[in-house]
This record gives C-alpha cells, sequence and structure tokens, in this order.
C-alpha cells in the first residue's frame, strides 16, 4: 500500500473508501499491482455507467490528457474527481495502472473501458505449475467445465468462497478431487492417488457450503428485527485456514526471520479465533525463504511469486527492509513491509473480504480516508474489526444485532442497550452489540455500537464511547467489498442527540464501574443505552 493521510469534503451519500496512511509515511495503497495476484480481489462492480460515475471518469480524463493523471497528483485528483464515490474506481485497478503510469491521454480509452468492466473472481486453470503461467481457460459461474481441445492444467486458481473440482474425464467424471485454494497441480493428486498434474480433463465450480452454525443463520419474514448477511463466503473465511509462508532475502537487506514471522501469524490466528468465536484458526502448512535479485519493489514481489507455489488459503511474503514503502494485499497474497500485527490483521482483512474504515468529521462533514481507529481496517493503533466488519464475517449472531426499522419508519422511537464490542469474545450477556439502521433503498445501512469497554493503551477511545457507522448491505459483493464510514461518535454521558442521514440518536444511560490499575482508577462500561428515533430534533422522544 502507498499511503498518504488527508481529508475531503463529502459530496455525495454514497460509501467511500480509499489509501491508507499510517504513522506519517508517504502516500500508500493496498492492492493489486501486478505481481501475479489476479482481480479476483475486487469489489462486484456495476455494468451500468451511472451519471456520478461518468462524471467522475470525465474528471479523470481531463487530468489524463494534461498529463497529470499521475501519483505526484493522486491526492488532488482523488478529491477532485470523487474517485471514492465508486466502488469501480475504489478496487485498487486505477490506482494501480495511475502507479503504473498508464493514466495517459494515448491509454484512457482502454483505460476507461478497463475500468467500468465487471471483475468478478474467476477461476482459472493455467498450463504450468505456477501462479503466473498463461491461462487455458476460465470461468465464473457454478456448473462444469470441460477444457478445450486435450490441453491438460498444472495450476488452478480458487477465488474465496467456490470449491472446483478437478476430474481426469470430461464432462465432470472420472478420478476427482477437490480444492477450496489456488493449486499447484504438480503436487496433487486425485482421489485414487495418481497425480493430478497434467491430467486434469474438466472442472466444476461449486459454493462453498457453510455448515450450521449459530453465526450463520437466515431471518425469516417474522422476524423484523433480524439483520440479515449477505455474505456468501462464510463457509469459505469460517474455518481452519491455511497459511504459507515467504521469507524475501536481498543482499545488503534485512528481513525478520522465518521463526518472528510465524510467531506473528500465531498471533493473527490467536486473535482470529477470540474474534470469531472460535471459527477461524490459522494452521502453516509451509514456510520458506526465496532470494530476489531487484531493489525495485515491483520486481522483487514478481520474483517471488514465481518462485511460490503456495497450495494455501493465503499467502505471505515478508519484504526485506526498506524495499517498498507499504504493505499490500492481493487475491490470496499478503506483502508485508515490517512485522507490525496491525499489518498482518489489516492486509489479511483484506483477503477475508473487508474494505477501509473511512471517517466523516460530525461537524465539518471532512472525510479523512482509513481513519477509523475502531477497525484493524483504518490506519491507526486498534484492538478489532468494527462491528459491521464483524457482522459481515459471519463473527456475530442474530441475536446480537437489533434491527430498528419497525421500530422507528413511523415516527416511533426506541431505546436499546448495548454491551461493547471490545475482543468480540463469545458472551454470556443478553444484550445486543448493535442497533441496525436500514436506509431506504436498502443498499447502505447505519450501525450504532460501542467499539470499548474501557480505555486502554492502543488509541484514543474512551470506554464506553458511541459509534454510528455507515455500512453496505452488500448483496453479491465479492472480494475487498466491507468498507465502512465512522459516521459520528460520542461519549456514554453526553446530553445531546446526534443526527447522522436522518436517524437521530441519543444516549439515555450507562452501567459502569471502576477498577484500580498501576494506582489509576479506571472506567469500565458494561452497558450503553441509547434512544433512536427519525424525526425532527425539536420533537425528540
Amino acid at each position: 500500500m502507498r499511503k498518504f493521510s488527508m481529508t475531503v469534503v463529502l459530496l455525495c451519500g454514497a460509501l467511500m473508501s480509499g489509501c491508507n496512511g499510517v504513522d506519517g509515511e508517504p502516500p500508500t495503497h493496498e492492492q493489486p499491482d501486478g505481481t501475479g495476484t489476479e482481480a479476483s480481489v475486487a469489489s462486484s462492480s456495476q455494468a451500468v455507467v451511472s451519471p456520478s460515475l461518468d462524471a467522475s471518469l470525465s474528471c479523470i480524463a481531463t487530468y489524463a490528457n494534461a498529463g497529470t493523471c499521475d501519483w505526484e497528483h493522486w491526492s488532488e485528483l482523488w478529491e477532485t474527481c470523487q474517485t471514492y464515490e465508486h466502488p469501480e474506481l475504489e478496487d485498487g485497478v486505477f490506482l494501480d495502472e495511475v502507479q503504473s503510469g498508464n493514466c495517459t491521454a494515448d491509454n484512457w480509452t482502454a483505460l476507461r473501458e478497463q475500468l467500468i468492466t465487471p471483475r468478478p473472481p474467476l477461476v482459472r486453470v493455467r498450463e504450468s505449475c505456477g501462479s503466473s503461467s498463461p491461462v487455458i481457460q476460465e470461468a465464473g459461474s457454478n456448473g462444469c467445465y470441460t477444457l478445450k481441445g486435450a490441453a491438460g492444467a498444472s495450476y488452478v486458481d480458487v477465488p474465496i468462497g467456490k470449491a472446483v473440482t478437478l476430474h481426469a474425464g470430461a464432462d465432470c467424471t472420472g478420478d476427482s478431487v477437490t480444492v477450496e485454494t489456488d493449486t499447484n497441480l504438480c503436487e496433487t493428486s486425485f482421489e485414487s492417488g495418481a497425480n493430478a498434474n497434467d491430467q486434469v480433463r474438466s472442472f466444476r465450480i461449486q459454493d462453498v457450503e457453510a455448515p450450521p452454525s449459530a453465526h450463520r443463520y437466515d431471518c425469516g419474514e417474522a422476524e423484523s428485527t433480524c439483520v440479515t448477511n449477505f455474505n456468501n463466503r462464510l463457509g469459505a473465511i469460517n474455518q481452519k485456514n491455511t497459511v504459507r509462508v515467504v521469507r524475501m532475502t536481498l543482499d545488503g537487506r534485512t528481513t525478520p526471520s522465518l521463526a518472528t514471522i510465524r510467531d506473528s501469524i500465531r498471533d493473527l490466528s490467536d486473535y482470529f479465533s477470540v474474534a470469531s468465536r472460535n471459527q477461524v484458526s490459522l494452521e502453516i502448512i509451509g514456510s520458506q525463504t526465496v532470494q530476489v535479485t531487484s531493489a525495485n519493489c515491483k520486481t522483487a514481489k514478481s520474483q517471488a511469486s514465481q518462485k511460490v507455489s503456495s497450495n494455501a488459503f493465503v499467502t505471505v511474503f515478508m519484504l526485506p527492509s526498506g524495499m517498498c514503502s507499504t504493505s499490500n494485499a492481493g487475491s490470496r497474497s499478503v506483502f508485508l513491509k515490517g512485522n507490525l500485527f496491525r499489518d498482518y490483521a489489516h492486509e489479511t482483512g483484506h483477503v477475508l473480504g473487508l474494505k477501509h474504515g473511512d471517517v466523516r468529521d460530525f461537524t465539518t462533514g471532512k472525510i479523512t480516508s482509513s481513519g477509523d481507529s475502531s477497525t484493524y481496517m483504518g490506519t491507526n493503533a486498534s484492538d478489532n474489526y468494527n462491528l459491521p466488519q464483524l457482522h459481515w464475517l459471519g463473527w456475530t449472531k442474530k441475536e446480537e444485532l437489533v434491527k430498528v426499522n419497525s421500530a422507528i419508519d413511523n415516527g416511533g422511537s426506541i431505546d436499546v442497550t448495548l454491551r461493547p464490542v471490545g475482543t468480540n469474545a463469545d458472551s454470556t450477556s443478553n444484550l445486543p452489540l448493535g442497533a441496525v439502521w436500514e436506509l431506504p433503498g436498502g443498499e447502505q445501512r447505519l450501525f450504532i455500537a460501542v467499539p470499548k469497554p474501557r480505555t486502554n493503551g492502543s488509541n484514543q477511545i474512551e470506554g464506553g464511547t458511541v459509534f454510528v457507522y455507515r455500512a453496505p448491505t452488500c448483496v453479491g459483493c465479492t472480494g475487498m467489498a466491507m468498507g465502512t464510514m465512522q459516521m459520528a461518535r460520542f461519549s456514554a454521558k453526553s446530553t445531546n442527540e446526534r443526527e447522522v442521514t436522518g436517524l437521530f440518536v441519543k444516549p439515555v444511560g450507562y452501567t459502569s464501574s471502576f477498577v484500580q490499575e498501576a494506582g489509576k482508577s479506571v472506567e469500565v462500561f458494561s452497558s450503553v443505552t441509547v434512544r433512536i428515533w427519525r424525526s425532527s430534533p425539536t420533537a425528540a422522544p
């Protein structure tokens, strides 16, 4: 990721996401950069160009024609053309093209077409045992596909959420093996024990089925307070997932040891285990050191990727010091420039389908890209992902979110008592974690939550602080999809209501206690009660 920190004025109501900025470092971004990762991480794109998207594209064209559609002018372009308003321009492909010098007057027609063309994740069958080898055939929909001609196959790209059964015979017949990760067939056998390399003649694509769980539920027609989760990849995410560790080395540069990297991944697995309620864990299935010969970030990543054929849910590449200014994630690969835990959680969050956590200043309306400290998907220190993202990952239960539309859409109000999210550890409390209002139109939601029970040293979020987030419902989303916007935050002890896109929220009570730590008294909140309504402030209940 190339990092930058900036604020922009909120001009539209669509979901916004942007680039990251950490600790005042140079501008960064975190999306695929031509290192063999594919556009399968891209969020769903609309085939129809809306007037607002067309206006943004026309604005970008003026920069391309002027020779200023480049990284030097990126912050200005991002704000002026409002690229943050459009998933088509925020899934990493556009920024990658800008950074690669391809946003030019001569190339603009082709680039524009590329940007507006839907980029669904595809199963790709490749001709040799490497993730960057030529593609023989690709497909996106469920069903059976026979390879063209007599071509064999030696590698298969598998998007998260899909299972691919490889068959030795045409029309999905004969000896077979099912895989759910990118797979090197040179190291894979059919069920009979025969090697699958060059023996695959057809393949079947299916969704990974999610086994029954309290965290994967349906909302019945009569369950008016139930909040539907539209993430169709929960079965693939919530299981024991495999990790391959790749330590990149370059003469004259230092790289953390394999032991250090493995310890950090175990820490990440421990975090996932708690936050997911024991649904997710990480198993390291292999580690290796690869030597690269170039100090150029993009070239070195490409060299390393070509030397690794990983049959893993995610491959973690640790970069030599000073080679790349940023970490990034693409498809099933994570490239880390250092050993900070938040970078592991942030970049792996992208692989799981999370986008960035942005902030809208409640008083000025300005947007800070990736400024939400209540999620690892921001750029500041954090403790967890935020509640909309935890819900999207399937790490909350049905009763832990309360949809309030039926109570307030006809002029009523509702008081909801929330418990703090904290680590999201499983709890015996019967209090919900969040209240949710679905905005008119059904494409966006507001989540009201209390991220932390108490102040700690990780960030500046005080215990009991109430956050209001905007998040997409994300029906049919793929790839890096669940980005959020922090719309408001206020103390549990505040006496003022907050208005967010037509919804009014006011704290009306809390419970807390005090503990002594290092000679200081620390307040720990166990609940915060908020009143929610839709009407003018003067008519507040």
